[in-house]
């Protein structure tokens, strides 16, 4: 395999949503894709694991209710065989309290027949939740 797979990927990734348009995702997704984004789903609901496309593409409905995507844009792409990961660079309105949390999003996706059939995302998700909230959060008390 080729980085083109990755690249189409993360171009949909990002497009969809800039466009709110999650169906131009879909195509590179395989039926029965497992999907996981590690973070604190109580903060963040579309954290979490979702198998199949449907669940997916739902997924991508929760982040856009929660988030104004402001720019999605890819730093790298490394390809080994069938599996690729990706660095993405990710700006957004937190709708809820307006403020802006940027973040890197580390992909890790495995293709099979040209489409993702697993994908693991990784983010400094306390960084996040601290961006998210507009303070720091005090980690003493729970020590």
């Amino acid at each position: 395999m080729t980085d083109m797979p990755m690249r189409g990927f993360v171009r949909a990734f990002c497009d969809a949503f800039l466009t709110h348009d999650t169906e131009q995702v879909a195509d590179w997704l395989d039926e029965d894709v497992d999907w996981v984004v590690f973070g604190p789903v109580d903060l963040f609901p579309f954290f979490g694991q979702r198998r199949g496309k449907a669940a997916v593409l739902a997924m991508y409905a929760e982040v856009l209710s929660a988030l104004e995507i402001r720019s999605c844009e890819k730093d790298s792409i490394l390809v080994d065989g069938d599996q690729a990961a990706s660095m993405i660079r990710l700006t957004a309105i937190h709708r809820r309290s307006g403020r802006i949390l940027t973040m890197r999003i580390a992909h890790f996706a495995q293709f099979r027949d040209g489409k993702v059939a697993r994908m693991r995302a990784l983010l400094d998700s306390f960084d996040f939740a601290e961006q998210a909230l507009g303070r720091e959060i005090n980690l003493t008390a729970a020590a």
